[in-house]
């Protein structure tokens, strides 16, 4: 009888390795698919997360443009009646230098009128809108409208000879153009006036 079990059990030994490596074949494919599918969903989650960084980027740099864009539109929101007003403060200069023109009859209207004139512009100060020296100044054609050249060997070439309209800056922006004239050097046969 032993050697019916030997027998047998050298039957089953030898059906057991090609099952054996049988089943471990089919878990080294079960692996290698788990592997592969793993692999696959790290891609697809580094993906989402860069997606996500992207975006998350994008709506900080959205945000901060948005902050800057209201903080622009806080600060230039008068510029349109800050125009209109610019051209009362013109007229209440031009007010007080034919005052002046016409002597002491109307003193106490001229200086009534500079009172007005002095307040209006401490007001636009307040506000952000302040004038910029232009007489004797570089041509800058940022800040200057040149209405007429002057031939003149009085100063250099392409200065502020006369201011006929101040300029005005609102903040750090041109409000207004100072309308100027300009000099040039004098032609042959040109004479300085």
């Amino acid at each position: 009888m032993s050697d019916e079990f030997d027998d047998v059990a050298e039957d089953d030994v030898e059906m057991t390795a090609p099952a054996k490596a049988e089943e471990s074949a089919a878990a080294s494919a079960k692996i290698e698919k788990l592997t592969q599918a793993l692999e696959q969903k790290a891609k697809e989650a580094a993906e989402a997360h860069d997606k996500y960084l992207r975006t998350s980027a994008d709506f900080d740099n959205y945000r901060k443009r948005m902050q800057r864009d209201l903080a622009d539109f806080r600060k230039y929101s008068n510029e349109q009646m800050a125009r209109e007003l610019l051209s009362v403060v013109d007229h209440l200069s031009l007010a007080i230098k034919h005052a002046s023109e016409a002597g002491e009859t109307s003193d106490g209207l001229r200086q009534g009128v500079e009172l007005v004139y002095k307040q209006l512009r401490d007001v636009l100060e307040k506000f952000g809108i302040t004038s910029f020296a232009s007489q004797g100044e570089p041509f800058d054609p940022a800040k200057h409208e040149a209405i007429m050249q002057e031939p003149t060997d009085a100063v250099p070439e392409n200065t502020v000879v006369q201011v006929f309209q101040e300029g005005y800056l609102y903040h750090d922006k041109v409000l207004r153009h100072a309308r100027v004239s300009v000099s040039r050097k004098p032609q042959a046969g040109e004479q300085e006036e």
